[in-house]
């Protein structure tokens, strides 16, 4: 994954399920992945899981999301570059990246 691929995948979650991005038509390959990501990591980790919902859909802190899930900033860091890789792939399938 590129920084520039990476880059472009944090912007879209960080911005998924604001009223004006999710009403463009350009976006709506990213909010299918981020969803199809959702249901993959509901059922297959928990962990990731609970990290997209903490930090990207209820945009809680950082460290706020580390005390809830319980684990520490290594497995963090891990978690976030497997949910940005997944998310990613899941966007060029449906032509966003």
């Amino acid at each position: 994954m590129t920084a520039e691929q990476r880059r472009k995948t944090r912007e879209a979650l960080q911005n998924y399920g604001t009223r004006q991005w999710a009403r463009s038509p350009a976006n709506w390959g990213w909010a299918r992945a981020i969803q199809q990501t959702q249901e993959y990591y509901r059922t297959a980790d928990p962990i990731r899981a609970g990290l997209l919902q903490l930090r990207y859909l209820e945009r809680r802190k950082e460290e706020d999301v580390l005390e809830r899930l319980c684990i520490g900033r290594t497995t963090y860091q891990k978690a976030q570059l497997d949910l940005l890789s997944t998310v990613a792939v899941f966007a060029a399938r449906y032509g966003a990246l």
